[in-house]
C-alpha cells in the first residue's frame, strides 16, 4: 500500500515537472518548439547539400533526406536525453527544496519529454516526406521501438553519470560537449556500415549508438538488413551503463540537493 502510494506521488511529481518543462520550453515562445523542428532540418539540409555537390548516390531507398532523418533521429534522441539530464537538477534547482521531489524526477521527466519530441518531429518529417511522394515502406516497427528504447535507456545511464560528474565539477559539461562531438560523425547518421573498409569499421565498432542506428535501419528500410549491428553487445553494453548511471545518482543524490 505504502509503495503503491509512494508511486502515484512520484507519478504526479513526474508530471508536473513535464508540465513546467514544457511551458518554460514551449509556452512561453514559440520558437523554442521551431528550434526543436530546425534541428533536424538544418542537419539533413547541411548533409544533403554537401552529397549533393559530391554526386554521392542514396546508400537505402529514394531519399537522402529520409536516409539521414533515420540517422539523425535516433542521434538526437540520445544526445538531447543526456543533455536533458545533466541540466535537470540545475533547471529545478527551487523545486528540490520540497522533500516529495527527488532528483531522479528531474531525470525522469525530462527523459519522457525529451523522447516524445523527438517522437512527434520523427513522425512530422515522415509525414511531410509522405506529402512529397516518397515513398516510406516501414519493414518493422517493433524492431525500430526496440532499438529505440534501448537507446533510451543508454541515455539515461550516460545522463545520470555525467550528473554525477557535473556536481562535482560544473564545467565537466564543456568537456563532455567536446568529447561527444567526434561521436556524431562515428554513428552512421550519414553512412551504413558496409560502407567503410573493415580497417575503419574495427575502429568504430565499439560505438553502441551505431549499432543501434544499423538496427533501427534494419527495422525501417525493408531493402536494408544490416549484418554489423550486435544486440547482445548492445544490452549489456546498456545494462552495465545503466546500473552504473543508477549508482552515481544514488550516491549523489543528497549533494544534489545540497547545492
Amino acid at each position: 500500500m505504502e509503495l503503491a502510494q509512494a508511486l502515484q506521488v512520484q507519478s504526479r511529481v513526474v508530471y508536473a515537472l513535464i508540465l513546467r518543462e514544457t511551458r518554460s520550453r514551449y509556452g512561453n515562445s514559440k520558437l523554442g518548439f521551431f528550434w526543436a523542428l530546425f534541428e533536424p532540418f538544418a542537419h539533413i539540409a547541411v548533409f544533403m547539400t554537401i552529397f549533393s555537390a559530391l554526386g554521392r548516390a542514396i546508400p537505402i531507398g529514394d531519399s537522402m533526406g529520409v536516409f539521414i532523418l533515420t540517422g539523425i533521429a535516433p542521434w538526437l534522441l540520445f544526445n538531447n536525453i543526456v543533455t536533458g539530464i545533466m541540466g535537470g537538477v540545475d533547471g529545478n534547482r527551487p523545486l528540490l527544496g520540497y522533500p516529495q521531489v527527488m532528483p531522479m524526477d528531474t531525470m525522469i521527466a525530462r527523459i519522457l519529454l525529451e523522447s516524445s519530441t523527438i517522437i512527434i518531429i520523427f513522425l512530422l518529417f515522415m509525414g511531410l516526406a509522405l506529402n512529397f511522394g516518397f515513398t516510406i515502406e516501414i519493414d518493422d516497427v517493433l524492431m525500430m521501438m526496440s532499438s529505440a528504447g534501448i537507446l533510451v535507456v543508454l541515455a539515461a545511464g550516460v545522463g545520470m553519470i555525467n550528473a554525477a560528474i557535473k556536481l562535482y565539477y560544473p564545467s565537466y559539461a564543456t568537456i563532455y560537449s567536446a568529447f561527444s562531438r567526434p561521436f556524431y560523425f562515428m554513428s552512421g547518421i550519414f553512412f551504413t556500415a558496409d560502407f567503410l573498409s573493415p580497417e575503419v569499421l574495427g575502429l568504430i565498432d565499439f560505438n553502441p549508438i551505431l549499432h543501434m542506428v544499423e538496427w533501427f535501419r534494419s527495422g525501417f528500410y525493408r531493402s536494408f538488413n544490416s549484418e554489423f549491428y550486435d544486440i547482445n553487445y548492445v544490452i549489456t553494453t546498456t545494462l552495465i551503463i545503466f546500473i552504473i548511471g543508477l549508482m552515481a545518482e544514488r550516491a549523489t543524490r543528497k549533494r544534489a540537493r545540497q547545492i
